[in-house]
């Protein structure tokens, strides 16, 4: 254990970067107790881990546990922005309500300490500037930047009313290994299994759009970054340089040494055209900066297949 380890709590340690999250807490000399879902963790880590089952609901009934850690991750969500549209009553009920309940348990244990995962992607609404700061209008386009705003609002709510820490981090596109296909995948991890499987792809658009690609390593160093710094408030998190659709087929054919098929649809409603965050302020108060480019991360995930 390091000299400044500390016991974090992983809500969502199963997910894709809950994963990350706890190999790179443990990997630091931090305490981890991961919580999921499912009955047993998805891998059995060595170091100072364990494991919760059964979700949120029964991290709530562990009231020495969440009173005595030194910080409470939430990194779970159970939707994805298409499936919060086509169900938002659903994406309330099982990622707004779960998030109040943890917020009172804290608040009557005393447990202030909160780092939760929203949406930089999703958060915005339609950009008024780029690349976004967080001080941007909050004017989500789609149920799952609602729900998230919602989340936001009532973390904002504990912080004034009784005395909550919270950081928020709002990510780009986060992509790296271990984005596995549930439902639907990002971008870069979709247009990487296309290609080595040879199946052709699906653009909403012309292509042109463009997103804010940050590997999940970069994303989960920003993460760590907030054990040892008490800020307050949200941070973006993103490489801040935006790729379009196209160019990244480009990357992925370029990397793969195969030729994508790109079937093209209309645009949707709910997809801004440019989405590029403002990084500069988890620079300056974190002294935090994305290692990994578009071209690397792809490159890893080809290597891995």
């Amino acid at each position: 254990m390091t000299q400044h380890s500390k016991h974090i709590v992983i809500i969502g340690g199963n997910g894709f970067i809950g994963d990350e999250a706890v190999r790179q807490a443990l990997a630091s000399g931090h305490r981890v107790t991961s919580v999921g879902r499912s009955m047993k963790p998805s891998v059995e880590y060595a170091g100072a881990f364990d494991y919760v089952p059964g979700g949120l609901g029964a991290l709530v009934d562990k009231a020495e546990l969440i009173k005595t850690v030194d910080a409470v991750w939430h990194l779970a969500s159970s939707t994805v922005p298409a499936q919060a549209t086509a169900d938002p009553r659903g994406d309330a009920q099982d990622n707004l309500l779960p998030l109040i309940t943890l917020l009172e348990e804290m608040r009557r244990l005393g447990q202030t300490r909160l780092l939760y995962l929203s949406s930089g992607g999703a958060i915005y609404g339609p950009p008024e500037q780029l690349p976004i700061p967080e001080t941007h209008p909050l004017r989500p386009a789609s149920a799952y930047g609602a729900t998230k705003l919602a989340a936001e609002a009532y973390i904002r709510l504990y912080q004034d009313m009784y005395g909550l820490r919270p950081v928020i981090i709002r990510p780009a596109n986060p992509y790296g290994p271990g984005q596995q296909k549930l439902g639907v995948l990002g971008a870069v991890t979709t247009f990487v299994n296309a290609a080595l499987n040879n199946k052709p792809i699906t653009i909403w658009g012309d292509g042109s759009a463009v997103r804010d690609f940050v590997h999940v390593r970069d994303l989960v160093q920003l993460m760590l970054a907030t054990l040892e710094n008490p800020v307050l408030g949200a941070y973006n998190c993103g490489y801040g340089q935006g790729t379009s659709l196209n160019t990244l087929c480009d990357v992925v054919e370029q990397a793969t040494g195969v030729q994508i098929t790109r079937n093209m649809h209309p645009a949707r409603p709910f997809d801004p055209l440019k989405v590029v965050l403002d990084i500069s302020k988890a620079k300056r108060d974190l002294g935090w900066t994305p290692n990994i480019t578009l071209a690397q991360g792809v490159a890893d995930l080809v290597a891995r297949r």
